[in-house]
């Protein structure tokens, strides 16, 4: 009898040994995060993180799922706004041969070493599952909660639009129907943001609103100038300082500031102030921009037609060294190029850039005539208004 009351013991102790080490939670290393979760309706094979490296080269991580369950973990080195695609086919809002990439059909959460992110919830016809585990989650999830199921909305509307004639007339009962559900969630966001001054998520919402142009300069500088101190060394804050600092800076009237950079195709330092003396034509753009290219030629042109008055810098974002050198060399655009980069080499929010492409006209001492966002006819007519 003694044996087996031995017996039992041990197996009891054995079985609460075991229950403990599966509720604890898994050890992260310093340099990394672990996000996990079991998500019903989860019924991949895998999904996909999209990386980029130092250079600006993208490639894919996979996070394998089994049975709605998963477990990923990766190096990280600053605190990052990171999303998964979970490859889940009715979350894909395809219309054609394309999709759109809604932010509701994606995994999204804030990570930091040593973090481990919990996710929670389903998967219908897109990610209502939100994370948890940290303070930054927490309140992400509180926004993120809201404002998916109402996007999932607005772009099943876009879906529904897309298969009807031009003509149509419920077209229109569905744009007010999508406007309506944009404005809510914009007005939704912009609230997280004007009531949580002390919240990591708060300030990654508003550097994901200046760079979608969902709130206006001055609400932009309202709401950073009332967040917490204490959030000074978050990486989306000194995002958005910089982005803060570059309207401020970067208004029509004002002097560029001067900056010294040495991401080059030659890799030698570029001082923008040794422009000085020709007017200026900044030109942000991407390989990967459709319209930027487009108008490319057209930049070639008046670079050409303009060269004793004129100077063209060229501000990439997006491609490796490569790419651009083989570009420009393929179509003979020789004028100056410069890489945005990283903290202060990071001239996207220096200029407070939120669109592609965008354009300057500086005049000869360094001042900012005009600001060009998208199609960019207007500058071009400007520039032969100014140099005729």
């Amino acid at each position: 009898m003694a044996q087996k009351n031995i017996l039992k013991s041990s197996l009891f102790t054995l079985a609460l040994a075991l229950l403990i080490s599966c509720n604890q939670e898994p050890k992260v290393p310093a340099d990394s995060f672990t996000v996990s979760g079991t998500i019903k309706g989860l019924d991949t094979e895998f999904m996909t993180r999209s990386i980029r490296d130092a250079n600006g080269k993208r490639s894919s991580d996979s996070i394998f799922v089994k049975n709605g369950t998963f477990t990923y973990t990766a190096k990280i080195s600053k605190a990052e706004h990171i999303i998964f695609w979970p490859n889940v086919e009715r979350t894909i809002k395809r219309s054609g041969r394309g999709y759109f990439p809604a932010k509701s059909s994606q995994f999204a959460f804030l990570a930091k070493p040593g973090d481990h992110i919990v996710f929670k919830g389903d998967i219908t016809d897109f990610i209502n599952a939100y994370p948890s585990g940290t303070k930054a989650n927490d309140d992400l999830a509180k926004i993120n909660s809201k404002v998916f199921p109402i996007m999932n909305a607005s772009v099943n509307f876009l879906l529904k639009k897309n298969k009807l004639e031009k003509d149509d007339p419920r077209v229109g009962v569905i744009n007010d129907s999508i406007k309506q559900l944009n404005e809510e969630v914009v007005s939704l966001k912009k609230e997280f943001i004007m009531t949580n001054s002390t919240s990591e998520a708060a300030v990654w919402y508003l550097s994901d609103m200046m760079l979608r142009r969902q709130l206006s300069n001055k609400d932009a500088i309202v709401a950073f100038k009332a967040f917490d101190a204490n959030l000074a060394e978050n990486t989306h804050y000194k995002e958005v300082a910089s982005r803060i600092k570059g309207i401020e800076s970067t208004m029509i009237g004002n002097i560029v500031p001067d900056f010294t950079t040495n991401k080059t195709l030659d890799a030698k330092d570029f001082t923008f102030s040794s422009l000085r003396g020709k007017y200026v034509l900044i030109d942000f753009w991407g390989i990967w921009c459709g319209p930027c290219v487009a108008e490319m030629p057209t930049v070639k042109k008046y670079a050409n037609k303009y060269a004793d008055k004129l100077t063209v810098l060229g501000i990439n974002s997006g491609d490796t060294k490569e790419k651009i050198k083989d570009f420009i060399t393929k179509n003979g655009y020789d004028w100056k190029q410069v890489l945005s980069g990283k903290n202060t080499d990071n001239l996207v929010l220096k200029f407070n850039v939120s669109g592609f492409p965008t354009k300057f006209i500086i005049d000869p001492e360094g001042k900012i005539l005009h600001r060009y966002l998208g199609d960019s006819e207007a500058s071009f007519s400007k520039l032969d208004e100014l140099l005729k």
